[in-house]
């Protein structure tokens, strides 16, 4: 099953939602890094290079002589979660990189893994160079959010032409709310911005909480003290995480 994960613009913390999603998720996970603008989750687990330089980019290098699965698990890195459960894909070194991918192909590759699901972080959705295929193919594809006035106006504004842009329709689209920090934005509660999107055929999936601390350990340096799977990132993950995963099971081609 593959879930895309993409914002319209600015920076509401795709990849922090993503990781920490992939780290809470009920099943076996990859969290597949497919933003165009490069890697960044392999200087967070391996600042120090001691698993080499793993890559999507290598996973279709080396699909030349073995198969494209076999090719993928080689590149794959166990997340330290202690469960064993989730993986990191981690994505192309510089953009020039990225927009020399088969995007149809690794795609065609996340749907066809039955045991296993795969949460892709696509960046921003109009950025160039965005994998249109995984954004596409999607069973769901969640809108990152930030919860502020400009970024959901912006959304309300554009929702239309998101959809034509990814031919999404109905329900195989989902609002992920991202919590900014109180003290610099104005933040409206999420039952209103449920209400709002629902009435413009837009479900929101949930919601993260502002956890500068908790989100660190996914964007910064991941050196998690006894609290962290205690956080309020991770604690509030989890039920996202359920109730992401029991929407694209609705989706599955």
């Amino acid at each position: 099953m593959l879930i895309a994960f993409t914002s319209l613009q600015g920076s509401p913390g795709v990849s922090a939602a993503v990781s920490a999603l992939t780290w809470t998720w009920p099943r076996h996970a990859v969290m597949a890094e497919c933003d165009p603008t490069g890697a960044q989750a392999m200087d967070v687990y391996d600042p120090d290079g001691s698993h080499g330089r793993p890559s999507v980019f290598e996973v279709l290098a080396q699909a030349r002589s073995l198969p494209l699965h076999r090719a993928m698990s080689s590149q794959m890195v166990v997340l330290p979660d202690g469960t064993g459960r989730h993986h990191l894909l981690p994505g192309a070194r510089s953009p020039r990189e990225a927009e020399s991918l088969d995007w149809r192909r690794l795609t065609d590759l996340f749907v066809e893994l039955d045991t296993v699901d795969v949460l892709a972080d696509c960046g921003r959705v109009r950025a160039g160079g965005a994998p249109y295929a995984v954004i596409t193919g999607a069973a769901l594809l969640v809108l990152v959010v930030a919860n502020s006035r400009n970024s959901l106006r912006k959304l309300v504004s554009t929702l239309d032409v998101l959809r034509e842009e990814t031919g999404r329709t109905g329900d195989t689209m989902g609002l992920l709310v991202v919590d900014p920090d109180p003290r610099t934005h104005q933040r409206f509660s999420h039952r209103e911005i449920a209400e709002q999107f629902a009435a413009e055929g837009l479900p929101m999936v949930g919601w993260l909480p502002w956890d500068p601390a908790g989100a660190a350990q996914f964007t910064n340096l991941h050196r998690p003290s006894r609290r962290f799977e205690s956080s309020p990132l991770l604690t509030t993950a989890r039920k996202v995480a359920d109730e992401i995963a029991r929407r694209a099971v609705c989706h599955v081609r």
